[in-house]
């Protein structure tokens, strides 16, 4: 019985750190689910991966809830319809003397527009207070380093945060009958 039993905990352990994620794994995987959660339009799963200074400024997670439904309707009713979402690799992480773990990471939104596509890029920050088990992401768009720090005080000087990247437009190919 003692033989059976060292054995299944030994194959339990083999199981558990063959599935264990690194922080990197992790940072993409929840940068994934958090894009997926707003392209079903689930607005309550996507205000988790927010940084909660950012919900604090909406006014909390109720009232940001609804402003990105306002906002995303919005969207729809302008003919905008959001197609896909993808995350580049993450930066090296950074850990800070309080233990916070920190990255950046590039977020390409494709969107359907009248007359084509339209893919945007912009860097996210990447936050975890608790090792990489969870992250929380803030969208840099138009901050540099400096603003960020106003935001996030003990962000890592080691942190690198691009200026705008342009969107790309690509227009729809006409057909013949069109032409």
């Amino acid at each position: 019985m003692k033989k059976f039993l060292y054995t299944l905990l030994l194959s339990i352990s083999i199981v558990s750190i063959s599935v264990a994620q690194t922080p990197e794994q992790s940072v993409l995987k929840q940068a994934n689910d958090m894009g997926q959660s707003f392209l079903d339009k689930d607005y309550n799963t996507f205000a988790t991966y927010t940084h909660p200074k950012v919900m604090k400024a909406m006014g909390g997670k109720d009232n940001m809830v609804k402003n990105l439904k306002r906002s995303f309707d919005g969207f729809e009713n302008e003919g905008v319809s959001f197609l896909g979402t993808d995350y580049s690799a993450p930066s090296k992480i950074i850990t800070v003397e309080d233990g916070t773990m920190q990255c950046t990471l590039i977020q390409m939104i494709e969107m359907k527009v009248k007359g084509g596509k339209l893919t945007s890029q912009s860097c996210l920050l990447a936050i975890s207070e608790n090792k990489g088990k969870n992250w929380y992401f803030l969208d840099t768009a138009g901050y540099n380093h400096p603003t960020m720090k106003t935001l996030i005080p003990n962000l890592s000087d080691e942190i690198v945060i691009p200026g705008r990247i342009d969107p790309v437009f690509e227009p729809d190919e006409k057909t013949p009958d069109q032409e």
